[in-house]
């Protein structure tokens, strides 16, 4: 599966690795730091769209049990 373009970009010029990310439906998920805040704020037109949440325990993957970010529509369609 090809990586959606917002999560190339954001592993392109952040450290961030594909465990960091996560998808629900056409939605991406990544996990917070104040440093992937900033940049998605300065880079990411729908800044304003993105929701956090914190993931739930137990799930397979780096946000399990941390806030995360929602960013709707930013997945694979």
């Amino acid at each position: 599966m090809n990586k959606p373009e917002l999560q190339t970009r954001m592993q392109a010029e952040l450290p961030l690795t594909d465990s960091d990310f996560a998808y629900h439906a056409t939605d991406l998920y990544v996990v917070y730091s104040p440093l992937t805040m900033a940049w998605l704020r300065d880079n990411y037109t729908f800044f304003k769209n993105i929701l956090p949440f914190v993931s739930q325990k137990g799930s397979n993957w780096n946000g399990a049990g941390k806030v995360c970010l929602d960013i709707p529509f930013a997945g694979n369609w």
